[in-house]
Protein backbone atom coordinates (compact mmCIF):
# COMPACT_ATOMS: atom_id res chain seq x y z
CA UNK A 1 0.00 0.00 0.00
CA UNK A 2 1.29 3.58 -1.10
CA UNK A 3 2.09 5.72 1.49
CA UNK A 4 0.40 8.42 1.02
CA UNK A 5 -3.06 6.33 1.26
CA UNK A 6 -2.08 5.21 5.35
CA UNK A 7 -1.26 9.35 5.76
CA UNK A 8 -4.30 10.92 8.23
CA UNK A 9 -6.87 12.60 6.20
CA UNK A 10 -6.32 16.10 6.44
CA UNK A 11 -8.91 18.44 7.68
CA UNK A 12 -10.96 20.14 4.41
CA UNK A 13 -10.38 24.07 4.22
CA UNK A 14 -13.95 24.91 3.10
CA UNK A 15 -17.65 23.19 2.83
CA UNK A 16 -20.31 24.66 1.16
CA UNK A 17 -19.71 28.41 2.51
CA UNK A 18 -18.17 27.38 5.98
CA UNK A 19 -14.46 28.11 6.83
CA UNK A 20 -13.46 24.93 8.31
CA UNK A 21 -11.57 26.22 11.42
CA UNK A 22 -10.78 23.02 13.67
CA UNK A 23 -12.00 19.46 14.16
CA UNK A 24 -13.44 19.24 17.38
CA UNK A 25 -14.88 15.79 17.62
CA UNK A 26 -16.70 12.67 15.85
CA UNK A 27 -20.09 11.25 16.12
CA UNK A 28 -21.40 7.92 15.04
CA UNK A 29 -21.90 8.72 11.65
CA UNK A 30 -19.51 11.87 11.18
CA UNK A 31 -16.80 13.87 11.79
CA UNK A 32 -17.52 16.97 13.89
CA UNK A 33 -15.21 21.12 13.07
CA UNK A 34 -15.49 24.26 14.60
CA UNK A 35 -16.82 26.61 11.45
CA UNK A 36 -16.99 29.71 10.21
CA UNK A 37 -20.18 30.95 8.66
CA UNK A 38 -19.26 34.04 7.01
CA UNK A 39 -22.53 35.09 5.77
CA UNK A 40 -23.93 34.92 9.20
CA UNK A 41 -20.89 36.17 11.13
CA UNK A 42 -20.92 33.39 13.46
CA UNK A 43 -18.98 30.00 14.42
CA UNK A 44 -20.60 26.82 13.76
CA UNK A 45 -20.67 23.48 14.61
CA UNK A 46 -20.39 21.53 10.96
CA UNK A 47 -21.15 17.99 11.08
CA UNK A 48 -20.10 16.20 7.78
CA UNK A 49 -20.56 12.53 6.76
CA UNK A 50 -16.87 10.41 7.42
CA UNK A 51 -15.37 10.08 3.98
CA UNK A 52 -14.49 6.13 4.01
CA UNK A 53 -19.08 5.85 4.11
CA UNK A 54 -20.03 8.38 2.11
CA UNK A 55 -20.56 5.61 -0.60
CA UNK A 56 -22.99 3.58 1.66
CA UNK A 57 -26.68 4.37 0.70
CA UNK A 58 -27.71 3.01 4.13
CA UNK A 59 -25.54 5.64 6.02
CA UNK A 60 -26.63 8.60 3.72
CA UNK A 61 -30.03 7.86 4.14
CA UNK A 62 -29.34 7.55 8.17
CA UNK A 63 -27.36 10.94 7.99
CA UNK A 64 -30.05 13.14 5.95
CA UNK A 65 -32.76 11.33 8.43
CA UNK A 66 -31.11 13.01 11.55
CA UNK A 67 -30.62 16.65 9.75
CA UNK A 68 -34.57 15.94 9.03
CA UNK A 69 -35.68 14.65 12.57
CA UNK A 70 -33.44 17.39 14.47
CA UNK A 71 -34.28 20.18 12.66
CA UNK A 72 -38.24 19.82 12.47
CA UNK A 73 -37.74 20.25 16.29
CA UNK A 74 -37.75 24.09 18.32
CA UNK A 75 -37.19 23.55 21.76
CA UNK A 76 -34.74 24.77 24.16
CA UNK A 77 -33.16 21.65 25.50
CA UNK A 78 -32.39 20.00 21.72
CA UNK A 79 -29.35 21.48 19.78
CA UNK A 80 -30.44 23.98 16.79
CA UNK A 81 -29.90 22.73 13.26
CA UNK A 82 -29.02 26.16 11.36
CA UNK A 83 -28.18 24.62 7.61
CA UNK A 84 -27.92 21.10 5.66
CA UNK A 85 -26.30 20.75 2.77
CA UNK A 86 -24.66 18.85 -0.16
CA UNK A 87 -20.85 19.97 -1.34
CA UNK A 88 -20.09 17.63 -3.78
CA UNK A 89 -20.21 14.26 -2.77
CA UNK A 90 -20.53 15.06 1.11
CA UNK A 91 -22.96 15.85 3.18
CA UNK A 92 -23.08 18.12 6.17
CA UNK A 93 -25.32 19.37 9.09
CA UNK A 94 -24.74 22.76 10.47
CA UNK A 95 -25.92 23.20 13.66
CA UNK A 96 -25.19 25.87 17.00
CA UNK A 97 -21.62 25.75 18.43
CA UNK A 98 -22.02 24.88 22.48
CA UNK A 99 -19.33 25.75 24.79
CA UNK A 100 -19.47 23.58 27.94
CA UNK A 101 -18.83 20.08 28.83
CA UNK A 102 -20.47 16.64 27.90
CA UNK A 103 -22.59 15.62 30.63
CA UNK A 104 -20.54 12.67 31.85
CA UNK A 105 -17.66 15.04 32.15
CA UNK A 106 -20.21 18.09 33.71
CA UNK A 107 -20.96 15.65 36.79
CA UNK A 108 -17.33 15.45 38.15
CA UNK A 109 -17.40 19.21 38.17
CA UNK A 110 -18.13 20.60 41.88
CA UNK A 111 -21.33 22.54 40.33
CA UNK A 112 -22.71 18.95 39.05
CA UNK A 113 -22.19 16.72 41.92
CA UNK A 114 -24.74 18.53 43.66
CA UNK A 115 -28.23 16.57 43.78
CA UNK A 116 -30.22 20.02 43.44
CA UNK A 117 -28.66 20.20 40.05
CA UNK A 118 -28.59 17.01 38.97
CA UNK A 119 -32.70 17.11 39.42
CA UNK A 120 -32.37 20.28 37.52
CA UNK A 121 -30.60 18.82 34.46
CA UNK A 122 -33.06 15.69 34.40
CA UNK A 123 -36.14 17.63 34.41
CA UNK A 124 -34.68 19.64 31.27
CA UNK A 125 -33.56 16.56 29.67
CA UNK A 126 -37.44 15.15 29.63
CA UNK A 127 -38.80 18.45 29.18
CA UNK A 128 -36.67 18.21 25.77
CA UNK A 129 -37.09 14.45 25.06
CA UNK A 130 -41.03 15.49 25.81
CA UNK A 131 -41.06 17.70 22.62
CA UNK A 132 -39.07 15.37 20.70
CA UNK A 133 -41.92 13.06 21.27
CA UNK A 134 -44.80 15.37 20.78
CA UNK A 135 -43.64 16.11 17.41
CA UNK A 136 -43.20 12.30 16.80
CA UNK A 137 -39.42 11.87 16.74
CA UNK A 138 -38.09 9.43 18.36
CA UNK A 139 -34.10 9.26 19.75
CA UNK A 140 -33.18 5.95 20.48
CA UNK A 141 -30.02 6.61 21.36
CA UNK A 142 -30.25 8.66 24.93
CA UNK A 143 -27.05 8.14 26.76
CA UNK A 144 -24.67 10.38 28.56
CA UNK A 145 -22.23 10.44 25.60
CA UNK A 146 -25.42 12.51 24.10
CA UNK A 147 -26.40 15.05 26.12
CA UNK A 148 -24.30 18.56 27.00
CA UNK A 149 -24.37 20.81 29.53
CA UNK A 150 -23.46 24.22 28.45
CA UNK A 151 -21.68 26.88 30.66
CA UNK A 152 -24.98 29.01 31.23
CA UNK A 153 -26.41 25.88 32.90
CA UNK A 154 -28.56 24.47 29.69
CA UNK A 155 -28.83 20.76 29.06
CA UNK A 156 -29.11 20.32 25.13
CA UNK A 157 -29.65 17.12 23.73
CA UNK A 158 -26.97 15.67 20.64
CA UNK A 159 -27.53 13.21 17.52
CA UNK A 160 -30.65 12.54 16.24
CA UNK A 161 -28.61 10.18 13.95
CA UNK A 162 -30.66 6.60 14.64
CA UNK A 163 -33.81 8.78 15.53
CA UNK A 164 -37.14 7.72 13.95
CA UNK A 165 -39.75 9.94 12.62
CA UNK A 166 -43.02 8.01 13.64
CA UNK A 167 -44.54 8.21 10.62
CA UNK A 168 -41.48 7.05 8.46
CA UNK A 169 -41.37 3.58 7.25
CA UNK A 170 -37.52 3.68 6.54
CA UNK A 171 -36.56 1.68 9.85
CA UNK A 172 -38.02 -1.62 9.85
CA UNK A 173 -38.52 -3.90 12.66
CA UNK A 174 -35.59 -6.20 13.41
CA UNK A 175 -33.02 -3.56 12.53
CA UNK A 176 -31.03 -3.00 15.93
CA UNK A 177 -29.42 0.51 16.60
CA UNK A 178 -28.32 2.55 19.60
CA UNK A 179 -25.92 1.89 22.12
CA UNK A 180 -26.76 -1.65 23.83
CA UNK A 181 -25.55 0.02 27.69
CA UNK A 182 -28.87 2.18 27.79
CA UNK A 183 -31.21 0.29 25.32
CA UNK A 184 -34.38 -0.73 26.13
CA UNK A 185 -35.35 -4.46 26.31
CA UNK A 186 -37.53 -4.32 22.89
CA UNK A 187 -34.76 -2.25 21.04
CA UNK A 188 -32.65 -5.73 22.29
CA UNK A 189 -35.21 -7.67 20.55
CA UNK A 190 -35.11 -5.39 17.57
CA UNK A 191 -38.56 -5.60 17.94
CA UNK A 192 -40.71 -2.44 16.88
CA UNK A 193 -40.58 0.68 19.34
CA UNK A 194 -42.07 3.66 20.33
CA UNK A 195 -41.52 6.67 22.69
CA UNK A 196 -41.37 4.57 25.29
CA UNK A 197 -38.18 3.08 24.92
CA UNK A 198 -36.82 6.32 24.89
CA UNK A 199 -38.07 6.73 28.69
CA UNK A 200 -36.55 3.20 29.68
CA UNK A 201 -33.22 5.35 28.24
CA UNK A 202 -34.19 7.71 30.41
CA UNK A 203 -33.76 5.80 33.46
CA UNK A 204 -30.74 4.40 32.54
CA UNK A 205 -28.94 8.01 32.28
CA UNK A 206 -30.60 9.12 35.92
CA UNK A 207 -29.48 6.35 37.60
CA UNK A 208 -25.99 6.85 36.09
CA UNK A 209 -26.26 10.66 36.57
CA UNK A 210 -26.44 9.66 40.36
CA UNK A 211 -24.78 6.45 40.83
CA UNK A 212 -21.88 6.60 38.65
CA UNK A 213 -22.21 3.86 37.37
CA UNK A 214 -24.42 1.56 33.83
CA UNK A 215 -27.61 0.29 35.05
CA UNK A 216 -26.71 -3.30 33.71
CA UNK A 217 -23.04 -3.54 34.54
CA UNK A 218 -21.97 -6.47 31.64
CA UNK A 219 -18.59 -6.55 30.30
CA UNK A 220 -19.94 -8.47 27.21
CA UNK A 221 -22.56 -8.24 24.84
CA UNK A 222 -24.39 -11.66 24.98
CA UNK A 223 -24.16 -11.27 29.40
CA UNK A 224 -25.60 -7.20 28.42
CA UNK A 225 -28.75 -8.27 26.47
CA UNK A 226 -29.63 -11.11 28.80
CA UNK A 227 -29.63 -8.42 31.79
CA UNK A 228 -31.75 -5.97 29.86
CA UNK A 229 -34.19 -8.21 28.56
CA UNK A 230 -34.54 -10.50 31.78
CA UNK A 231 -36.43 -10.08 34.64
CA UNK A 232 -33.62 -8.69 36.65
CA UNK A 233 -33.62 -5.50 38.02
CA UNK A 234 -30.42 -2.99 38.29
CA UNK A 235 -28.98 -3.07 41.53
CA UNK A 236 -29.67 -0.40 44.12
CA UNK A 237 -29.56 3.15 43.87
CA UNK A 238 -27.91 3.38 47.44
CA UNK A 239 -29.12 5.19 50.84
CA UNK A 240 -28.08 8.70 49.59
CA UNK A 241 -30.66 8.76 46.77
CA UNK A 242 -33.68 10.00 48.27
CA UNK A 243 -36.62 6.97 48.04
CA UNK A 244 -38.74 8.97 46.23
CA UNK A 245 -36.36 9.66 43.15
CA UNK A 246 -34.76 6.47 44.04
CA UNK A 247 -38.69 4.99 42.79
CA UNK A 248 -39.22 7.06 39.56
CA UNK A 249 -36.11 5.77 38.28
CA UNK A 250 -37.01 2.75 38.99
CA UNK A 251 -40.34 2.86 37.02
CA UNK A 252 -38.85 4.30 34.24
CA UNK A 253 -36.70 1.16 33.78
CA UNK A 254 -39.25 -1.47 34.08
CA UNK A 255 -38.69 -4.49 31.30
CA UNK A 256 -42.34 -3.79 30.25
CA UNK A 257 -43.48 -0.56 28.56
CA UNK A 258 -46.66 -0.67 29.79
CA UNK A 259 -45.42 -0.49 33.67
CA UNK A 260 -42.96 2.56 32.68
CA UNK A 261 -44.01 6.21 32.40
CA UNK A 262 -45.90 6.30 29.52
CA UNK A 263 -44.69 10.05 28.70
CA UNK A 264 -41.99 12.47 29.58
CA UNK A 265 -44.36 14.88 31.11
CA UNK A 266 -45.72 12.56 33.75
CA UNK A 267 -42.02 11.70 34.52
CA UNK A 268 -41.32 15.59 34.64
CA UNK A 269 -43.95 15.47 37.06
CA UNK A 270 -42.76 13.17 39.38
CA UNK A 271 -39.39 14.80 39.37
CA UNK A 272 -40.86 18.14 40.22
CA UNK A 273 -42.53 16.36 43.37
CA UNK A 274 -39.10 15.15 44.55
CA UNK A 275 -37.47 18.80 44.35
CA UNK A 276 -40.70 19.95 46.21
CA UNK A 277 -40.35 17.24 48.77
CA UNK A 278 -36.66 18.15 49.26
CA UNK A 279 -36.87 21.64 49.34
CA UNK A 280 -39.59 21.36 52.05
CA UNK A 281 -37.51 19.02 53.84
CA UNK A 282 -34.72 21.30 53.83
CA UNK A 283 -36.78 23.81 54.95
CA UNK A 284 -38.51 22.23 58.35
CA UNK A 285 -35.00 20.66 58.68
CA UNK A 286 -33.66 23.73 59.40
CA UNK A 287 -36.09 25.15 60.58
CA UNK A 288 -35.92 22.41 63.81
CA UNK A 289 -39.34 21.82 62.77
CA UNK A 290 -41.17 17.85 62.07
CA UNK A 291 -41.69 16.89 58.90
CA UNK A 292 -45.18 16.88 57.56
CA UNK A 293 -46.30 13.63 56.55
CA UNK A 294 -49.70 14.45 54.98
CA UNK A 295 -49.07 17.41 52.44
CA UNK A 296 -46.29 16.32 50.26
CA UNK A 297 -47.28 15.55 46.86
CA UNK A 298 -47.30 11.90 46.38
CA UNK A 299 -44.99 10.13 43.07
CA UNK A 300 -47.37 8.43 40.97
CA UNK A 301 -44.84 5.08 41.14
CA UNK A 302 -47.22 1.92 40.93
CA UNK A 303 -50.06 3.43 40.24
CA UNK A 304 -51.99 5.59 37.81
CA UNK A 305 -50.45 8.62 37.18
CA UNK A 306 -52.02 12.12 38.38
CA UNK A 307 -53.95 13.86 36.03
CA UNK A 308 -51.53 16.02 33.37
CA UNK A 309 -51.88 18.94 31.26
CA UNK A 310 -50.75 18.10 27.89
CA UNK A 311 -50.91 21.90 26.77
CA UNK A 312 -48.27 23.02 29.39
CA UNK A 313 -45.44 23.62 27.39
CA UNK A 314 -42.07 21.90 28.07
CA UNK A 315 -39.66 24.42 28.91
CA UNK A 316 -36.35 23.90 31.47
CA UNK A 317 -37.58 24.08 34.79
CA UNK A 318 -37.20 27.61 36.82
CA UNK A 319 -34.17 27.57 40.07
CA UNK A 320 -36.01 26.40 43.20
CA UNK A 321 -35.08 29.83 44.28
CA UNK A 322 -36.63 32.24 42.20
CA UNK A 323 -39.86 34.20 42.83
CA UNK A 324 -41.30 36.39 40.60
CA UNK A 325 -43.67 37.58 42.86
CA UNK A 326 -41.28 39.32 44.80
CA UNK A 327 -42.70 42.78 45.66
CA UNK A 328 -40.12 45.93 44.83
CA UNK A 329 -40.19 47.32 48.56
CA UNK A 330 -39.71 44.29 50.85
CA UNK A 331 -39.62 44.90 54.85
CA UNK A 332 -36.24 44.37 56.39
CA UNK A 333 -37.34 41.59 58.37
CA UNK A 334 -38.76 40.04 55.37
CA UNK A 335 -35.44 40.12 53.43
CA UNK A 336 -33.63 38.78 56.63
CA UNK A 337 -36.20 35.77 56.46
CA UNK A 338 -35.78 35.13 52.82
CA UNK A 339 -31.77 35.33 53.21
CA UNK A 340 -32.02 32.77 56.25
CA UNK A 341 -33.84 30.22 54.61
CA UNK A 342 -32.46 30.78 51.31
CA UNK A 343 -28.74 29.56 53.11
CA UNK A 344 -30.72 27.18 55.01
CA UNK A 345 -31.85 25.33 51.41
CA UNK A 346 -28.45 25.60 50.23
CA UNK A 347 -26.89 24.30 53.30
CA UNK A 348 -29.34 21.25 53.10
CA UNK A 349 -29.19 20.59 49.72
CA UNK A 350 -25.34 20.39 50.00
CA UNK A 351 -25.76 17.66 52.39
CA UNK A 352 -27.97 16.11 50.65
CA UNK A 353 -25.91 15.60 47.92
CA UNK A 354 -22.83 13.77 49.59
CA UNK A 355 -22.69 10.13 49.62
CA UNK A 356 -21.03 10.44 53.20
CA UNK A 357 -23.86 11.64 54.52
CA UNK A 358 -26.67 9.41 53.42
CA UNK A 359 -30.30 10.75 53.76
CA UNK A 360 -32.20 9.89 57.13
CA UNK A 361 -35.24 7.83 56.36
CA UNK A 362 -38.95 9.97 57.73
CA UNK A 363 -41.87 8.49 56.69
CA UNK A 364 -43.84 11.25 54.43
CA UNK A 365 -46.97 11.15 52.40
CA UNK A 366 -44.45 10.62 49.51
CA UNK A 367 -42.88 6.86 50.61
CA UNK A 368 -44.54 3.89 49.64
CA UNK A 369 -45.68 1.98 52.72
Amino acid sequence: MAADETAPRKSPEKIGRYRVIERIGRGAMGLVYRARDEAMGRDVALKVLTADIEDDPDTRTRFLREAEAAASLSHPNIITIFDVGEDGDRFFIVMELLRGAILKDYLKQSEGSRLERRLDLMIQLCAGLGAAHKASVYHRDIKPGNIFVRDDGILKILDFGVARIASSSMTAAGFIVGTPDYMSPEQARGIEIDHRSDIFSLGGVFYYMLTGRKPFPASDLPTLFHQIQSDDAPPPLGVDVPPELSAAIMKALSKKREARYQTCHEMMADLENVRHLCVVEAIRAAAGAPIATTSAPALSAGREAAATDDTVDFLPAPSVNSDDTVALRQPTWVRRVTDRIDSAISGAFARLGRSSAPVPTRQTGMRKR
